[in-house]
């Protein structure tokens, strides 16, 4: 009945769990300390590690559902599969955020909660998000709505498929070139920045990933050349400024590739780590959401409570901001949103074996 792939990517849990990681560093420095530019690796990785998330999602939806969805049955299931995955946290997060607001105020905009519990704002107002950084959240359920289509596409012809990353490739540019403004700063173009077409063909880049390179193999030595000349290139290269000018013009193309050959190369890489080494690694890897959602939610309630004893030391906020966020985030992982996915492939397996059934029904003799 679950045809899935039960395998994960090891190394590419790796990736996300250090871009979950340099997204919450980016994010408690800025706020802590200073605003990070685009000079700044780190301020660029604020940027593109979103991004890689979004290649990653893509590559991930692709390894996993390639061959499951051949359907509209195993579409709704996988709709409904990425919904147990996507919408607990989240409603955790959106309640933790707005009930000090409902008590202390009485009121809150009941249209906004609606739209972020359904992650229907990532469809009708990409800016109407109430957790920090769930604008790509909100993203990425636009991006599943289309993936059935995108997989119908590779799995009939894969250029087919290609054609359809082109076309969100042209989309892309059109953002980077004419609809963003280079000469503006980024937060002023924050609506048209977060519009899901923008980020598109970061999604679909990781599904042409999977089907253009699945056999391709790569020798370790050579992997690792491109991987450490992407990421010196990443660090290195003369930008400066708003991060505006790492997303429009030439800087959205060179660090789309770049963003591209980083997680191609931990797609590929085959190396043998310490055991212990991998471990932490892949604990990050599998408590990235939380890391994303949660972090936020931990600096502001540490923040608030250091300030009521009087505590200004800003390393201590950052310290404890970070070790809570890691541990609270594997609590959650481990112990609400792995079971949440459990129902939510027990719900699917007895979904689907329901309407087979009624496909199938014996012949009265």
């Amino acid at each position: 009945m679950d045809n899935l792939k039960k395998s994960r990517v090891e190394t590419l849990d790796w990736l996300r769990g250090l871009m979950a990681l340099s997204i919450m560093f980016y994010h408690l420095i800025y706020w802590i300390f200073n605003p990070l530019d685009a000079s700044n690796p780190l301020g660029r990785l604020g940027i593109y590690g979103v991004s890689i998330f979004f290649i990653l999602s893509g590559l991930s939806m692709a390894i996993v559902y390639n061959t499951y969805i051949d359907s509209i049955l195993k579409s709704i299931i996988f709709y409904i599969r990425r919904i147990f995955r996507i919408w607990p946290l989240l409603w955790v997060i959106c309640f933790v955020l707005v009930i000090p607001i409902l008590l202390k105020t009485g009121t809150f905009d009941w249209k906004l909660l609606f739209l972020n519990l359904t992650t229907l704002f990532g469809f009708l107002k990409p800016t109407a998000y109430i957790p920090t950084g769930a604008w790509s959240i909100g993203n990425e359920m636009v991006y599943y709505a289309l993936t059935p289509l995108i997989l119908f596409l590779y799995n009939t012809k894969k250029w087919f498929g290609n054609v359809f990353f082109v076309f969100t490739l042209i989309i892309g540019l059109f953002f980077s070139f004419y609809l963003l403004k280079s000469n503006l700063d980024l937060p002023a173009q924050w609506p048209t920045y977060v519009n899901p077409f923008n980020n598109l063909f970061l999604y679909v880049m990781g599904i042409a990933l999977f089907y253009n390179f699945k056999e391709t193999n790569i020798s370790t030595k050579l992997n690792l050349s491109l991987l450490i000349i992407a990421v010196i290139l990443f660090c290195i290269l003369p930008f400066s400024g708003n991060q505006i000018s790492i997303v429009t013009g030439i800087g959205r193309i060179v660090f789309s590739i770049l963003s591209f050959i980083i997680v191609f190369c931990f797609y590929k890489l085959n190396i043998n780590v310490p055991k212990t080494f991998g471990n932490i690694l892949e604990t990050f890897g599998i408590a990235t959401y939380g890391i994303y959602l949660i972090h936020p939610v931990v600096y502001l309630y540490t923040g608030s409570l250091l300030e009521k004893i009087n505590s200004k030391n800003n390393f201590l906020l950052l310290g404890t901001t970070v070790v809570l966020t890691i541990l609270i985030s594997i609590f959650s992982y481990n112990f609400f949103e792995l079971p949440m996915i459990k129902i939510g492939k027990k719900f699917t397996n007895s979904f689907e074996s329901f309407f087979q059934k009624q496909k199938v029904k014996p012949q009265k003799i």
